[in-house]
């Protein structure tokens, strides 16, 4: 289903104008919560979603995180917050 809009959308980044797009821009994050067994892993982990995020970015990627010890290993979570949707759903299919 195509979401319609008043206002045409516009990625500059992604080099995309559409009048009638599914994109409305309202979805621009992606938040990730993984368990590794070592520090280590999560921050590799990190490191690959993050080198990820770079290679779609036009706007640069907000990224939060953290890797935090619990009882069954380290935590990471994460929030990429992209500028477009469009770049989003680039990186989810980069990272999937």
């Amino acid at each position: 289903m195509a979401i319609q809009t008043e206002k045409p959308i516009e990625c500059v980044g992604c080099n995309t104008f559409d009048m009638k797009s599914l994109f409305d821009n309202r979805d621009c994050t992606q938040a990730i919560s993984y368990l590794y067994d070592t520090q280590e892993q999560a921050q590799t982990a990190l490191d690959f979603f993050t080198q990820k995020a770079r290679e779609v970015e036009s706007e640069p990627c907000e990224i939060q995180s953290e890797i935090s010890k619990v009882d069954d290993g380290y935590l990471l979570n994460a929030s990429f917050a992209f500028c477009c949707q469009a770049e989003l759903v680039i990186f989810q299919m980069k990272t999937a």
